[in-house]
Order: C-alpha cells, then structure tokens, then sequence
C-alpha cells in the first residue's frame, strides 16, 4: 500500500456526524484486516488509513454512499486485486474468498511476511512460492465417488417389531386392542404414582 501522500491536515474540516461515520469506516477496515490475522498495528494502521484516503476521493463521485460502504468495498478490491497479482491468477468475482484466505494462512503471510502484504512488487520469491502452492493446495479436491443401495438389516429385535406391527397393519381390531391396553397400563401406573 505504502504511505499515501495526502495527510490529515489537507482534508476539509469534517463535522461531527462525518467524523462519527468515518470512525466506523476505520473500524471497519481495521477488523477485516485483523480478520486476516494481522497483528501489527503500525501495518495495519497505515494500511487502513490508505484505504480511508481512496475511499474518501471515491465519496466525492459517489456521495450516495457511506463512508462505511466505501471503506469496504475498497478494502476488498485493494486486498483482491492485490493477491491476484502475488498469485498471477484472477480470483473468482474479483473477491478474496476463503481459498485466498486460507492460502494467507498457509503461505504464513501473518507469521513471517506480514511486512510485505498489500505492497508493489516486487516480492519476496520465497513468498510468491509460498503463496502460489498454498492457494493450489487449498483449492477443492474432487473425487468420483459411486453410493450403491444396501438392503436395510434389521437385528432380532428388530426384525420381530417389524413383524408385529405388520400384522397389527393387517388386523385393526388387534390394534385397537392394543391401543386400549396400552392407555389402561399408563392410566394405572398414573394411578399408582398419584396413590402412592
């Protein structure tokens, strides 16, 4: 990213509303950064800020918007466009999805190299390599699997449950039988309980 040009000093003054809403735009960015696991503050300070100062040359063009919605929306296109290039690969959507993230993590981007994150090559090679096998290595891997159909095994028991409620099915007069003995055996036990 690098430090950008502009200081806080050639902004306009701001009230108390703009300077509430840019405060949630910092914040914004500033969790989505350590979402990615970065733990510098300096880094991700100057980081957020750069982010802050194209988001706000975006509000002049686009003033619909909240500065929250801007800060977002360029930290995930500086963040995307950024590992597209350190991979030399498009991203899907132009967004870091979680394979982006997870070859982050796996390439030890937050560990080891988080100096290098959001800069202009070029990089570190022993990075980009890190970074190129990871991102291959968190891709899906597909394999054809065939499911053939078991016939249900039922033990002893069962088996034999199976039986009887068939045959209950084929006499209804039984399962009404049935039905009425089961209700006089909790009826009593309810009894019993309640006398006892």
């Amino acid at each position: 990213m690098g430090i950008s040009g502009q200081t806080i000093g050639s902004l306009r003054p701001l009230s108390e509303t703009e300077l509430a809403e840019w405060e949630e735009a910092y914040i914004s960015v500033e969790c989505y950064l350590r979402a990615l696991h970065l733990r510098n503050r300096l880094l991700v300070a100057d980081m957020v800020r750069a982010i802050l100062f194209r988001a706000s040359d975006r509000q002049a063009h686009e003033p619909e918007k909240t500065p929250r919605i801007l800060a977002m929306e360029e930290t995930l296109k500086v963040v995307a466009d950024w590992t597209s290039n350190v991979l030399d690969e498009p991203l899907q959507n132009n967004r870091l999805a979680a394979r982006g993230r997870l070859a982050l993590l796996l390439a030890d981007m937050p560990g080891k190299w988080q100096p290098v994150f959001l800069t202009q090559s070029p990089w570190p090679e022993p990075f980009v390599k890190k970074m190129r096998s990871a991102y291959l290595a968190a891709g899906p891997q597909f394999a054809a699997l065939t499911m053939t159909p078991k016939p249900l095994e039922l033990n002893a028991l069962g088996s034999g449950a199976a039986q009887w409620f068939g045959m209950m099915e084929r006499r209804p007069l039984l399962k009404k039988l049935y039905r009425v003995a089961l209700i006089l055996l909790l009826a009593g036990l309810v009894w019993m309980i309640w006398k006892g």
